[in-house]
């Protein structure tokens, strides 16, 4: 069983509706004991009578290698393998050829690639036979070889969600290509974890990028690779997958039944999803949201990962004007790959705080609240690296890390929009 860490914050109140019944009795005839425990005076020391966790651990849930399909195309070389070693404290050679490592090492990490064509950049990168004989995966193996890796990966990220990758070279599940992938992440896990000092969590991220609207969710397994890889990741195009999340907490539940294990998924960036991200109105139904549905989806989504690189998604100032911070490093132009730009409506069903006022409502109306989780932050780096201190920010893709140039550098461009992200 993977060793479990988690922080409780638990804020004790005392309360004083007791006191108030002794108020109303005759002071002279009140039991004694009851008085003595009701004034009695906190002790001196402050950890008398401390019984809940008081440590905090630090580290992420959300980070890509070049096992993901645009970290290998921005440019990233780092393995699963590369990640934890990182995330332990070792000092390691980042994809730019600059050495990098943390000022102190993390307690944990998640080593999430994307669950469609995991793998999928290495196959490119070999110049195989297979890739130069499709007209697609060598357009991309020339693109990357010419220097033009950063257009190659916005490329592939608008190819697939439009669900139009190459099949002869595209890994999916039940081809050897893919099983290799996963069986390579589970094993770094395994080799990486180290009980009591640093965990090394199994998982990978659920990519729904329906037409280009965010749905992602980090799936991270409870336990190790005896559970884990009796399965391969749950993908997110058809048909071999799904980009409804209903589908993928199906594919959850199947995994704990067959299994005996454990499992969450935590969603991010809701305000890349177009209004799709806290819906009322499911849009792969176009129905309200369902007891079923609200049932399932606080059962499977606990936390939600408010913050991270592409954009901080607690509150929008269309929708709180009176908060000055609400403005604070939004990315609010469109959806993930900008094909479609934003509407003043998407908005309530974007953000965290909208969110948790949705949920109240139904709740009241459907009896559980499906947006009543915590709030995490994540890195989301497409660099193998979870680097993001002020004074040692290797960026969000390898194409961005530290250089004279990285104030100027374009992430993602739109012509046909006219977006551009800089990054």
């Amino acid at each position: 069983m993977r060793n479990h860490r988690c922080l409780v914050v638990i804020v004790a109140l005392v309360s004083a509706c007791a006191a108030a019944t002794v108020v109303a009795q005759d002071i002279e005839s009140a039991d004694k004991e009851q008085l003595d425990r009701l004034l009695s005076k906190r002790p001196y020391s402050p950890y008398a009578g401390r019984a809940f966790a008081t440590r905090v651990f630090w580290g992420d849930t959300h980070l890509h290698t070049g096992f993901s399909m645009d970290a290998g195309a921005f440019g990233a070389r780092l393995t699963p393998a590369d990640a934890y070693r990182f995330a332990r404290g070792e000092e390691i050679m980042a994809s730019s050829g600059q050495p990098v490592k943390l000022s102190r090492p993390l307690d944990f990490l998640v080593v999430t690639d994307h669950s469609d064509g995991m793998g999928f950049f290495p196959i490119v990168m070999s110049g195989s036979p297979e890739v130069l004989a499709d007209a697609q995966s060598r357009r991309w193996y020339d693109m990357i070889q010419s220097g033009d890796g950063a257009t190659a990966a916005v490329e592939i990220i608008r190819t697939f969600s439009q669900n139009n990758m190459p099949k002869a070279t595209f890994p999916v599940p039940g081809n050897q290509a893919y099983r290799n992938a996963w069986e390579t992440t589970i094993k770094a896990a395994e080799q990486a974890n180290d009980p009591g000092r640093f965990t090394a969590f199994i998982g990978y991220e659920w990519t729904s990028n329906d037409g280009g609207n965010n749905l992602h969710r980090n799936v991270i397994f409870r336990d190790d690779a005896s559970k884990a890889g009796q399965v391969v990741p749950f993908t997110a195009l058809p048909p071999l997958g799904s980009p409804n999340p209903v589908d993928l907490w199906k594919w959850m539940s199947d995994f704990e039944a067959r299994t005996g294990g454990r499992v969450l998924a935590i969603a991010h960036n809701g305000n890349l999803s177009n209004g799709r991200m806290f819906p009322i109105i499911e849009s792969f139904s176009g129905r309200r949201v369902t007891r079923e549905y609200v049932q399932n989806r606080a059962k499977w989504e606990p936390l939600y990962e408010v913050t991270q690189i592409k954009g901080d998604g607690e509150a929008h100032p269309m929708l709180s004007p009176s908060d000055e911070f609400a403005n604070f490093e939004i990315w609010d132009a469109g959806n993930l790959d900008l094909t479609v730009d934003k509407q003043p409506a998407m908005l309530e069903f974007e953000y965290a705080r909208s969110g948790l006022r949705t949920g109240l409502k139904l709740e009241q109306e459907l009896g559980t609240n499906p947006y009543k989780f915590g709030m995490i932050g994540s890195t989301d780096a497409h660099t193998g690296l979870a680097a993001v201190e002020e004074d040692n920010f290797f960026g969000k893709a390898t194409s961005a890390e530290p250089s004279a140039e990285r104030a100027e550098h374009v992430f993602i461009n739109n012509p046909r929009g006219g977006r551009v992200v800089m990054g």
